[in-house]
């Protein structure tokens, strides 16, 4: 394997978005994060009487939950108020899919730049803060006697969405704006970008959030945001290259 640049027939260099997502390298800790979500959510829907198995409950009922609720979304109906204005299959397909948006296209982005040692760092320091949050929101907020359940993985996913943008702006700089624009790539990660900030900036984005979701995916964004700081010359050079056989 080698790398080696691409050249325009009039001169100059090009990188296209799509290039990196074809170019060698693993994305191995994208694919299980996806994988990972669509199988705990299917299997609690379809036996919804392990949902709290794999989603996290305050207080703590078994230790893995700390780690399996970011991949259960959605709810039951048992779960759900009587009023509630989705049902428990729109609330999941909605609540899964919105996040694989994230997952797949940023995610698979982001570990094809930066790598995927740097990636799973990046993912598991969102991880800790989103646990630590969650935990901290429920200690603090759940009455004696009752119980919290949280899922979803917003926390995580929300911070490949900054380094993302990030990336797709180094290529801009480098290769020209006018380039980037003209890439179908662009137009469709750009909707996903603006829908993530929507949600980050709403208390009650689609009826279903809270003030403290919202807490949880603007972290999300602000980790993002500090791996883009730490990773920014890594992102510099790895833009660089186009993988050649």
């Amino acid at each position: 394997m080698y790398y080696a640049y691409v050249r325009l027939k009039e001169g100059g260099l090009k990188m296209r978005i799509r290039d990196i997502y074809l170019r060698k390298g693993s994305f191995i800790v994208s694919a299980v994060i996806v994988l990972l979500c669509v199988a705990v959510t299917t299997i609690s829907q379809l036996v919804p009487s392990i949902y709290k198995v794999f989603a996290f409950t305050y207080p703590v009922k078994y230790p893995w939950q700390l780690i399996t609720y970011q991949f259960q979304h959605g709810m039951t109906t048992e779960l759900l108020p009587a009023d509630f204005p989705y049902s428990a299959a729109q609330l999941t397909i909605g609540h899964l899919i919105f996040n694989l948006l994230l997952a797949i296209p940023f995610g698979i982005l982001v570990e094809k730049v930066i790598g995927s040692r740097r990636f799973l760092v990046m993912a598991v320091a969102a991880w800790v803060v989103d646990i630590i949050l969650i935990f901290t929101a429920a200690y603090f907020t759940t009455p004696a006697g009752e119980e919290t359940v949280s899922c979803g993985a917003s926390g995580l996913v929300f911070s490949f969405m900054p380094i993302g943008m990030y990336i797709l702006f180094v290529l801009g700089k480098k290769y020209g704006f006018k380039k980037l624009l003209k890439q179908v790539s662009f137009y469709l990660l750009l909707p996903i970008a603006i829908a993530t900030l929507v949600f980050a900036l709403s208390p009650n984005a689609g009826g279903v959030a809270g003030i403290w979701s919202m807490i949880v995916h603007l972290l999300g964004l602000g980790c993002g945001v500090l791996f883009t700081v730490i990773y920014r010359k890594k992102i510099w050079e790895n833009t660089s290259k186009t993988d050649m056989k």
